[in-house]
């Protein structure tokens, strides 16, 4: 956004993309922004967030991936407007000559961006289109795209009656800008609202405003829920929750732990969850419980069995064999067996070939167990490895009825589900990693290794990088490092199974 100073005074906002995305998302996020910019107040600041950086490179080399194949099948009439102003612009598209502007700025009284690509269509008409990593045409990038459309008509530009995306599966989606429109209006309107009503007060924004939305996920909230020990640190208090219970004047963890009166629009059984949660989270760690916890329903778990096994996928999100492919990689399908002592068992795959015998290998290696020990099960953690087994079986064309019958037949067992029907801990977050202090004990995991999700897309980055670079003492390090980050979480995953039948069942 930016404000025009007007006799030394900041005039109304003029915005941009990225606050109709921030606004429609957390307005209260959007005023903290508005408020830096007006010197306010300081800059929040952002949290590390090794899978954010990691889609935002892969998001600029897709781009660069359309913006080269656009550039090829134009390639006598392409201009990149990048350095050129609004106006500018607005020669090019009048140029018969042009067919294809790259990096245009566009810009109307309230609003400014640069749109991705304006395409010459058949009719003479601009396409107005945008590049997203997305598999799917989002609200906001549609968005985005419709404000750019609307701000070249405005200008006098001859626009086609629709707006294209190129989506990071490589799909081209053209949506009617009617269909658009209505939603942009609102979604521009609100914001413009927010911050013309933020631009008359004189104090910064201030959190528990009940004028504004808070998403209670983006760096600003999380800096206020923490700071004020909010109600949204409550696990299980989501942002409608959170209204209902300020609504009552519950605003604090504690208030909650206490809160024995009705809540309009809440459950009884809901809000007595949920004081439980709180009261727990407010327990202080101690040598002997490093985390408190408490059972509320026996859990349900089959008998162990020797044949049992603790799975757990690394994948990199942004793994592509080539602009066309589907992204993603499952490179490590990583098992812990118990039968002669804690075996770790790693099926990996680094490209679309080895991906496919991985699985392949995976599923006839766990159909052998099954033959021996037929009451045996996979237990992992959340609902990521049913769903990627499944994706992979689709992705590979094999495999589909027995990774079906995996499901149907109940050998996928989801502790996370079980967690959750079973035990409440004090803990803002369910994640295996906040639960380890329940069950690890001395091995508890190295806080200086791989010890996250996004920290190892980083590392398996790495790993390519030094595989490219010929370094191979190092790529088999960082390889080395993956397979030890992996099996620590199948053992995370055999000491909650063990953990949870001897404390919840």
């Amino acid at each position: 956004m930016h404000y025009p100073l007007l006799d030394g005074v900041p005039g109304p906002p003029t915005i941009t993309p990225g606050d109709l995305r921030t606004g429609r998302r957390c307005e209260f996020g959007l005023l903290v922004e508005a408020d830096v910019r007006l010197g306010r107040r300081d800059v929040v600041p952002s949290a590390p967030d090794a899978v954010r950086d990691r889609f935002g490179a892969a998001g600029r080399e897709w781009e660069a991936e359309v913006t080269r194949r656009l550039t090829l099948e134009h390639h006598d009439g392409v201009r990149d407007a990048r350095g050129l102003d609004h106006e500018a612009t607005l020669r090019l598209l009048a140029d018969p000559s042009v067919r294809l502007v790259h990096q245009a700025p566009v810009r109307t009284g309230r609003f400014t961006g640069r749109a991705d690509h304006l395409l010459r269509g058949d009719d003479g008409r601009w396409i107005v289109a945008e590049t997203k990593l997305a598999r799917s045409a989002h609200a906001h990038a549609l968005a985005q795209v419709a404000a750019y459309a609307e701000a070249l008509q405005e200008a006098g530009a001859q626009v086609a009656p629709f707006v294209r995306l190129y989506l990071g599966d490589g799909s081209v989606v053209d949506t009617p800008l009617e269909d658009v429109t209505e939603d942009l209006a609102a979604v521009r309107s609100r914001v413009l609202e927010v911050l013309e009503t933020h631009l008359g007060e004189d104090a910064p924004v201030a959190w528990g405003d009940p004028r504004w939305r808070a998403c209670l996920r983006c760096d600003a909230c999380r800096a206020e829920l923490s700071a004020s020990g909010d109600v949204g640190i409550v696990a299980g208090v989501s942002s409608y929750r959170r209204r209902l219970l300020l609504h009552a004047g519950v605003t604090t963890a504690a208030a909650l732990a206490q809160r024995t009166d009705p809540v309009e629009g809440l459950e009884p059984e809901d809000l007595a969850a949920m004081s439980a949660q709180a009261r727990l989270q407010l327990v202080e760690p101690t040598r002997d419980q490093p985390l408190a916890f408490e059972v509320h329903t026996p859990a349900v778990l089959p008998e162990p069995s020797p044949g049992d096994v603790f799975f757990d996928f690394e994948g990199d999100p942004m793994w592509r064999d080539g602009p066309d492919d589907d992204p993603g990689l499952e490179y490590l399908f990583g098992c812990l067996t118990t039968e002669d002592g804690e075996r770790f068992t790693p099926f990996w795959a680094h490209d679309r070939a080895e991906e496919r015998q991985a699985l392949v290998d995976f599923v006839d290696w766990v159909g052998e167990r099954r033959r021996r020990w037929p009451a045996m099960h996979v237990y992992h953690y959340a609902g990521y490895e049913q769903t990627a087994l499944t994706r992979l079986t689709a992705r590979h064309d094999v495999y589909r009825d027995e990774v079906a019958a995996l499901i149907d037949d109940g050998v996928l067992i989801d502790l996370y589900a079980v967690v959750k029907s079973s035990v409440r801990v004090g803990s803002p977050s369910y994640s295996i990693k906040r639960l380890e202090p329940l069950y690890m004990g001395a091995d508890l995991r190295d806080p200086d290794g791989v010890t996250g999700g996004g920290e190892s897309i980083l590392e398996y980055q790495r790993y390519r990088d030094a595989v490219a670079e010929g370094d191979a003492a190092l790529a088999a390090e960082r390889l080395s490092d993956l397979g030890q980050y992996n099996e620590y979480d199948c053992l995370s995953t055999l000491r909650l199974r063990d953990w949870l039948l001897d404390n919840a069942t």
